[in-house]
């Protein structure tokens, strides 16, 4: 059974510092035996969090990266408590299961998440 995970910023900048956990999971998604989406959002995120994270997260040859639609930002809109990054993991993570496809938002900070119903995952 393959895995589909979001990364957010907070696991895109685990990834960049070479993360064991994420650095398995983004060789997993090179196997074909997961995979692995970015939204664009987290990649801005992360790269203001730590120099370099979003710019590495952007050349991820095995990632699926996500833009930032207007489903998403309609989605967001309910969110009035909620930063920008967290909101477009999220806003992918309720399209997915409006669309029957399973899969697990992965962040450091799953508090970040508090009022979008949903609830990701800290491997750590």
């Amino acid at each position: 059974m393959n895995v589909t995970a979001v990364l957010d910023h907070t696991a895109l900048a685990a990834l960049y510092r070479a993360d064991h956990f994420f650095t398995g999971l983004y060789i997993e998604a090179s196997r074909g035996t997961g995979r692995v989406v970015v939204p664009s959002l987290s990649m801005v995120a992360a790269e203001r969090q730590v120099a370099g994270a979003g710019k590495h997260a952007a050349s991820l040859r095995f990632a699926e990266n996500v833009p930032f639609t207007a489903a998403h930002a309609v989605d967001a809109m309910d969110w009035t408590n909620v930063d920008w990054p967290v909101a477009h993991a999220a806003a992918i993570a309720w399209q997915a299961v409006r669309q029957g496809e399973p899969l697990t938002v992965l962040s450091l900070e799953p508090e970040l998440y508090a009022g979008t119903g949903i609830t990701p995952l800290n491997p750590t």
